[in-house]
């Protein structure tokens, strides 16, 4: 696939750039999860500033260090070049990732898909907290409130990525986030 033709659905996010290193370009890498090995296998990345532009840019080499990853990228040769980079997302082609057994995802595939549960409609996933100990989903009511659902099989019936919809098996793993102030629910476009 031609690197133009990589979109936000082809890629996943996999880090942030945090800072240049070096004088020849180098970018530093923070992986989003400890241990990510996909900045270490993929033949090119996708660049994405706040602003939603995206570059695709092919991987020259790599490094692994204690915090990350460095990169040097075809087109980002100079420490300027990478400094201007600093703060964007960092994604690869999904096609460069290990494919998925039957019933696995990728976390920010939950984003945006529906939460329901025997009662009816929780709300919808707005992101990912990962914490020490377990993942957990961010999900928006339909009251505009925020609250977390650790992700243990004991909490989840199903994970239905392609369906677009996470079916808990009961609401008592909803955890209340305090403090977080009521925000416009999303709207999901039906009636």
């Amino acid at each position: 696939m031609p690197p133009e033709a990589v979109t936000r659905r082809e890629s996943i996010r996999i880090g942030r750039v945090v800072k240049a290193h070096g004088l020849t370009g180098e970018l530093e890498i923070r992986p989003d999860w400890p241990g990510s090995r996909g900045l270490l296998d993929a033949p090119e990345v996708v660049l994405e500033a706040a602003d939603g532009q995206c570059e695709v840019l092919s991987v020259i080499r790599r490094r692994q260090t204690p915090k990350g990853v460095l990169l040097l990228l075809e087109g980002i040769s100079d420490r300027d070049a990478a400094e201007a980079r600093r703060g964007q997302t960092v994604s690869v082609p999904r096609g460069s990732l290990p494919e998925l057994e039957e019933g696995e995802y990728y976390l920010c595939d939950l984003v945006g898909l529906r939460v329901v549960s025997a009662e009816g409609l929780v709300g919808d996933v707005v992101e990912v907290q990962m914490y020490p100990s377990v993942d957990a989903i961010v999900i928006l009511t339909p009251s505009g409130n925020r609250v977390e659902q650790p992700l243990l099989d004991q909490w989840l019936e199903e994970v239905d990525v392609a369906a677009g919809q996470i079916t808990l098996a009961s609401r008592d793993g909803l955890i209340e986030i305090p403090g977080a102030a009521p925000q416009s629910p999303v709207d999901t476009g039906e009636g």
